[in-house]
């Protein structure tokens, strides 16, 4: 699918309009003490150190050019990882919504959440290793993640096709001037005086869970309304907007009061910067433990879009509807996945490795292309004209820079070298609810809600069509202005920059790699061990089959192991050869030959305690290629079952430290066909 772009005049924006009075503050950047510290850019900073490389539609060029797009005044997450320090998973802030009911359906399809309310009522899980990668590659200064093969962000284009999010609208803004606890009674019908609410506009969550947790049956139209309030607020403050507190903001409220208003707003905006706000807090710490924002849009964004930690698509059952706003948005086919952030190939580690040696055809630049606007509900392409636009995004104190032109490849069309530079304005970030719970943040932000109501007369000039052969140049450029790799440093200057020569950048990428191999197969190695003991130490020839099946999941891990080293080493240098890579054959064939070794000892011994004829042995050998099938490892033989102690050896390498099991550990039996690629090759 194609984005709709729609025309506008150039607006220009000029430049001391009071934005400097109103960065100009000692307050701290914390939105009620769940995001960063202060940035310490100023907008002079901005406007000094990071000038724009062209002319672009609101910013005027500038005769400096700066040749980094780095800041380094800001204390980058990343800085953790170049200096070989420790650097923890993120917690991540969030709730899930009230159960739903069918009730709610109408009130939802009107204020435009419909969509959303589809992908939560079953959520998928959360992968906080995931999260912690991509924060650790966000870049305060340009609004985008910083990959190897080029920046890419989360835009209005995905909050729309993945949530089905109202795009057009009213800015999320207004006073908060309000008596929050009377307006709960108002619009809840409880007063949640007391312990349930720390604060003057704060609310626990349990308590709305208490009361609104689930609609009674047979409930009046009152009761009802009051339920679907509850609902979209644990929308709102649990999935859209959770701050990293845990608590739920109740400046919303007087939002959704009046329930025939609540799709007036774009919505689609203020989650952008909610989003953009934390990720921009997060990365410029090392010290920050948790995050929010709706990090439910940045995970299905990330599925959509790279392989890195991308489960399995469910593709569940799309609900039988004659209502086209009833048809669920492009995330929903995510709804029930689970992640394996435990699983040794889905460490933080290995996340990020992935990452450094992620090439540019294994990013999906358009996920959306293909899919026919027909099976979408309206809201995934009725605002398409706005994906481009250069307003600002607003969600009461927060106010974010929306750089749509840095990463057109994702809108299909031509991405100038370089891109047209406008700073984010990092003195924004300091901009709070603190100390100022009674702000009418309209009149505040009064000048950027004027550009956001004029979003259609900032959309960016049309371009042309993306072409493939510009990437090597864009590359290029790319390469000498950020960090495309994010590794220990080997010395103490050690960044991306006109410095940094290829090879060099090369070689980085692979520095992380080596050492998770060679852990990975000494694991293996030692798992081998222990199978080997298992077919000595046990007589029973299923029991043999089976711990000869689970040899032929190492093999697969092993294999996975060198198809990356393969990959990587045939799409950006001929230096990858890993010691650990060496050694797999090696280790694959002496594998085989202790289990033939030890499965002729057991038969030898077999035939001479109970006198068995020679037919009635098994012989372990590698499957046929041409016949997965699990007779092809052992004859048929019902009298044969597995004994309840039988000693055996389990594979144990889902955790990325997990010890080798006890060799008295039960084997559950399986008959799972094992794939092609995954046996053993003859070592005759």
């Amino acid at each position: 699918m194609s984005s709709r772009r729609g025309g506008g005049g150039r607006r220009g924006r000029g430049r001391g309009r009071g934005r400097s009075a109103l960065a100009e503050n000692d307050m701290d950047f914390h939105e009620t003490s769940a995001l960063s510290s202060p940035s310490t850019t100023s907008d002079k900073e901005d406007n000094i150190e990071f000038t724009s490389q062209q002319p672009c539609l609101v910013s005027p060029a500038a005769e400096h050019v700066s040749n980094t797009l780095l800041n380094p005044k800001i204390n980058h997450r990343s800085d953790a990882i170049f200096g070989d320090q420790a650097v923890e998973q993120l917690k991540l802030r969030h709730h899930k919504p009230l159960k739903f009911h069918e009730r709610y359906r109408p009130y939802l399809r009107d204020a435009g959440l419909l969509g959303l309310s589809q992908i939560c009522q079953k959520m998928p899980q959360l992968d906080k290793a995931l999260i912690t990668a991509l924060v650790e590659r966000w870049r305060p200064e340009t609004h985008s993640f910083h990959l190897a093969s080029g920046e890419i962000a989360v835009t209005l284009q995905d909050v729309a096709m993945l949530l089905a999010l109202p795009i057009d609208g009213r800015p999320v803004c207004s006073t908060t001037d309000h008596d929050y606890a009377q307006m709960v009674i108002d619009c809840l019908g409880h007063d949640p005086r007391g312990p349930s609410m720390p604060g003057k506009s704060f609310l626990h969550y349990k308590w709305l869970k208490k009361h609104f947790y689930e609609l009674p049956e047979g409930a009046d139209d009152q009761t009802v309304e009051r339920h679907v309030r509850a609902y979209i607020l644990s929308l709102l403050c649990g999935v859209l907007f959770p701050d990293g507190t845990g608590r739920m903001s109740l400046i919303y409220l007087p939002l959704i009061a009046d329930l025939s208003r609540v799709g007036t707003y774009s919505w689609g905006s203020a989650v952008l910067a909610f989003l953009y706000r934390s990720l921009c807090s997060v990365a410029s710490s090392h010290n920050i433990k948790n995050i929010g924002g709706s990090l439910l849009l940045l995970q299905l964004w990330s599925w959509e879009r790279s392989h890195v930690g991308r489960p399995l698509v469910r593709s569940p059952l799309c609900p039988e509807t004659d209502i086209p706003q009833d048809v669920p948005p492009v995330g929903f086919r995510w709804v029930g996945a689970r992640t394996q952030s435990e699983n040794a190939t889905r460490c933080l580690k290995q996340y990020r490795d992935e990452l450094n040696l992620q090439r540019a055809d294994q990013v999906k630049w358009e996920p959306y292309l293909h899919i026919e606007s027909s099976s979408l509900p309206l809201l995934c392409t009725k605002d398409a004209d706005l994906w481009l636009t250069q307003a600002p995004l607003i969600n009461f104190p927060i106010v974010e820079m929306y750089l749509p032109e840095r990463v057109m490849r994702q809108f299909g069309l031509r991405q100038s070298i370089p891109p047209p530079f406008r700073p984010t304005l990092q003195a924004l970030h300091r901009i709070s609810r603190r100390g100022r719970e009674r702000e009418n943040w309209e009149e505040t932000h009064h000048e950027y809600i004027q550009e956001w109501e004029a979003r259609r007369q900032r959309i960016f000039p049309e371009s042309e069509q993306y072409d493939p052969s510009s990437y090597e140049e864009y590359l290029h450029w790319y390469s000498g202005v950020t960090r495309r790799y994010l590794v220990p440093s080997i010395s103490d200057d050690v960044e991306a920059g006109p410095s940094l020569q290829p090879d060099d950048s090369i070689d980085l990428q692979y520095q992380a790699k080596a050492p998770m191999i060679r852990k990975a197969v000494d694991k293996l190695h030692g798992m081998v061990k222990k199978a080997k003991m298992a077919m000595t130490s046990t007589a029973d020839t299923t029991t043999q089959a089976l711990v000869f099946e689970f040899l032929h999941g190492f093999q697969d891990v092993l294999h996975d192991l060198g198809e990356i080293k393969e990959n990587g080493g045939s799409a950006t240098s001929p230096h990858v050869e890993s010691a650990a890579a060496q050694d797999m054959p090696l280790l694959l064939l002496e594998a085989e030959q202790n289990i033939v070794d030890a499965d002729q000892e057991a038969q030898h011994q077999e035939e001479e305690e109970l006198h068995m004829v020679d037919d009635a042995t098994m012989t372990l050998e590698p499957m046929d290629e041409e016949d997965n099938g699990f007779n092809n490892v052992i004859c048929p033989c019902p009298s044969l079952e597995l004994e309840e102690h039988s000693h055996s050896a389990t594979p144990a390498i889902d955790e990325c430290d997990t010890a080798t099991p006890a060799p008295g550990s039960a084997i559950p039996q399986q008959s799972t066909s094992v794939d092609q690629d995954g046996h053993l090759e003859n070592p005759n």
